[in-house]
Parts: structure tokens; C-alpha cells; sequence
């Protein structure tokens, strides 16, 4: 009985993420397909927020927020995905450290280094 349990639990819990939120959790990035981006995430964030939202111009985003180390401090970020529901494809499109906007080049260097981090 208690098997049974878990296994209902594990696949209630799985299945409530968002179609978006699970798209980026399961899909991986071009330059560290080895992972998936949720691997990444889990293995570079602290305590992750995983959350989709409709802006204002009608096009879906994935942010993720919790803490990472930054300049070797612990700083909070969030990290936003722009879906393409057209073809079920998304890109980094902006990150925020402690509330910051951060320059693209900020943007690949944190992907990098969590795909850095992964190995």
C-alpha cells in the first residue's frame, strides 16, 4: 500500500508544473544538451521557483527565481525563457540579480557556467 502511495505523490507532484514550465524543465540548451535546463537549475540555484506568466504583449515566459552565488556572495536572481509556442522552442531572455537587469553577455555567462557546473 505504501508503494502505491509514493508512486500517486511522485506523479500528482510531476504533473503540476505548467505546459511551459515543464517545455524548459525538460528541454536542454543548445551548447549543453547533456542536461536538461532543469538539471542545470537544480544544480545551480538554491531553493528554485519555477513560474510561467502571459505579459502584457500576449507572449509566454518562464521565470525561475532563488538564490545563487554571485561575485561570492549569495544574491538573488531570476532567470526569464521566452516560449515560441509556434514551434515548442524557447531562449534565454533576460536575468536579474538581485534585482538588477543584467547585459545579455551576463545572461550566457551564467547558462555557461551552469552547464560548467553540471560536469
Amino acid at each position: 500500500k505504501k508503494f502505491i502511495l509514493v508512486i500517486v505523490i511522485l506523479f500528482t507532484t510531476a504533473s503540476c508544473d505548467s505546459s511551459a514550465v515543464s517545455l524548459v524543465k525538460n528541454g536542454s540548451l543548445d551548447d549543453c544538451s547533456d542536461h536538461t535546463v532543469g538539471e542545470l537549475v537544480d544544480g545551480y540555484f538554491e531553493n528554485p521557483k519555477w513560474e510561467e506568466i502571459v505579459a502584457d504583449d500576449d507572449r509566454t515566459y518562464v521565470n525561475i527565481t532563488g538564490e545563487i552565488t554571485y561575485d561570492n556572495e549569495p544574491a538573488k536572481a531570476k532567470l526569464q525563457f521566452k516560449i515560441n509556442n509556434k514551434n515548442d522552442r524557447f531562449k534565454a531572455q533576460a536575468l536579474e540579480i538581485d534585482g538588477i537587469e543584467q547585459a545579455d553577455f551576463m545572461i550566457l555567462a551564467l547558462l555557461e557556467d551552469m552547464c560548467n557546473e553540471a560536469f
